[in-house]
């Protein structure tokens, strides 16, 4: 099953669902965090220093952060203000991937690539659960891009491009991006034979430029950590900010020592990436198998350099104690540059029928899915009219075969999430408590903290953050203060303040861990607790 082109209807969907994604309400933690960051950097007007619930922060470095900052000084404080910057570099990221694959090949295995890049089901969350990856990974690819278009030509703008966005890309998430870049670049040169190309003096040029998009980053480090070394962060005082984000930052990611450990099982990855890959998880174990031949059997040509890089890399991050399921978007690129080999020159006899055989059942897999997001959280009239007819037609142009298996298996996933952007998020982030208790407290009070939660989707929807509470700040409240109080701190603030009565109050539920029971609507009440907003008169 060879496919030539994605057909342009294919594009406008997926176009579609990134529009929708642009302009959805953010979600906690970590997107709704990153936006309230970002926002008080610019509402601060102070670029160089950054908080988190008015505490330094020591860990992802500035550039997402500046990002969205500008994005929001020229638009305002809105969600689709903060996806802004990413989804434009998202745009670039598939531009990148196209111009590598047509370089690599011809533009056919490029626009499949770009196509693939942007369609997978992790780039497809990472559009609405916005964390730092998306410029991460497409300043990734726009560097690897010019990095393999400098072997070819020798061009000196290429490589200082190259090394602009590698820069980039380090100032978004630190040393991980290099090191991707890194070894994807050295993988195609060794297949390539070209070392020569490394002797040159545009190599150290391409450096200096390396350096020099650094030093905006590392200036902020300096000035927020380095010139105050008084300053405790996680219980070590003389921390410095440059020696952090150069060496430190990734050997605490690796070793668990910074953040503690949140999965210490090697083959964490291994599993991940099955869904992580969808819909196109069986070409990229077809490509497995067949770089597994090539490999014992022939020398590898040098397009075969994605998978491997894919090895070392796969391995490096599965040693990690910390890891998180979206921390392999980084490795997107090279995902799809494999996964694109496969879709435009799959001949093998077996991997072939399986991979068709996977195409269909894959229909049948997210149409049961889909039906289980509808049913979790009722569906309007209207909107169930529209997805069954949606299903019905790929039913009929899958048992009719007017339509190749895999055109209905991209389609199957793209309403799948178009079903889950359109109606499930929205219906789930009811549950988000910032939004009720948004409406129903002044906008022009402040907002105190009282508690062990983070609240940022309602500090973001009221444009600014709440005011975090000590325990011994709590009897000194001024009059006529609002405090978010969970039930862990209740009695306690009720007892320093008996006279305080509750405002309002919202159910919620930690909306980016799902389990059966609360997706079950008979049980779903006992997984929600209840956030309260006391006001002291």
């Amino acid at each position: 099953m060879r496919i030539r082109k994605i057909h342009w209807t294919l594009w406008l969907l997926l176009g579609a669902l990134y529009l929708i994604a642009l302009f959805m309400p953010l979600i906690e933690n970590d997107s709704a965090q990153f936006a309230v960051m970002a926002m008080q950097m610019a509402q601060e007007n102070e670029y160089w220093q950054l908080y988190k619930n008015g505490v330094d922060y020591l860990d992802k470095p500035h550039m997402h952060y500046w990002l969205s900052a500008f994005s929001f000084e020229i638009f305002g404080y809105t969600p689709w203000a903060y996806r802004l910057p990413a989804f434009l570099s998202l745009i670039l990221g598939a531009y990148a991937l196209f111009r590598l694959g047509s370089l690599l090949r011809n533009s056919a295995y490029g626009s499949i690539a770009a196509f693939v890049f942007l369609s997978t089901q992790t780039m497809l969350l990472a559009a609405f659960d916005l964390r730092t990856d998306s410029v991460l990974v497409s300043f990734v690819a726009f560097s690897l891009w010019k990095l393999l278009a400098y072997t070819h030509s020798k061009r000196l703008v290429d490589i200082a491009l190259a090394a602009f966005a590698a820069g980039i890309a380090f100032s978004t998430k630190g040393m991980l991006a290099v090191v991707v870049i890194g070894i994807s670049f050295i993988s195609y040169i060794y297949l390539q034979k070209s070392w020569k190309v490394l002797w040159s003096y545009k190599i150290v040029f391409g450096l200096l430029v390396f350096f020099l998009s650094l030093s905006p980053m590392l200036y902020a480090y300096y000035m927020q950590f380095d010139m105050h070394p008084e300053k405790v962060i996680r219980g070590v005082s003389e921390r410095s900010g440059v020696q952090f984000i150069l060496w430190d930052q990734s050997f605490e990611r690796l070793s668990g020592t910074g953040h503690g450990k949140n999965s210490n099982g090697f083959f964490f990855f291994f599993h991940t990436v099955l869904w992580v890959l969808l819909p196109y998880t069986v070409y990229f174990l077809a490509q497995g198998f067949r770089f597994s031949i090539n490999a014992l059997s022939i020398r590898l040509k040098p397009i075969w350099f994605s998978f491997l890089a894919l090895v070392p890399l796969f391995l490096l991050m599965s040693f990690s104690q910390f890891k998180l399921p979206h921390y392999l978007n980084v490795l997107m690129p090279l995902f799809a540059l494999t996964i694109a080999q496969g879709i435009t020159g799959m001949s093998l006899g077996f991997w072939k029928k399986l991979i068709v055989f996977s195409s269909v059942l894959l229909v049948e897999i997210y149409f049961i899915f889909s039906l289980g997001l509808m049913l979790v959280f009722d569906l309007n009239l209207l909107a169930a009219i529209f997805f069954f007819g949606a299903w019905m037609l790929l039913f009929y142009l899958q048992f009719s075969k007017k339509l190749n298996p895999f055109y209905l298996m991209i389609a199957s996933a793209l309403l799948f999430n178009a079903l889950g952007f359109c109606h499930f998020y929205p219906k789930l982030l009811e549950y988000q408590s910032g939004t009720q208790l948004y409406s129903r407290i002044p906008t022009n009070v402040p907002l105190y903290n009282y508690s062990d939660d983070y609240i940022w989707a309602l500090d973001f929807k009221r444009k600014k953050p709440s005011i975090p509470l000590a325990k011994k700040e709590i009897k000194i409240l001024p009059k006529a203060s609002y405090v978010y109080v969970d039930q862990a701190h209740l009695i306690e603030f009720k007892l320093a303040h008996p006279s305080a009565i509750e405002h309002t109050s919202a159910l919620h539920y930690r909306v980016t861990k799902l389990n059966f029971r609360f997706l079950n609507k008979s049980t779903r009440n006992q997984e929600l607790a209840v956030k309260r907003i006391m006001y002291v008169p």
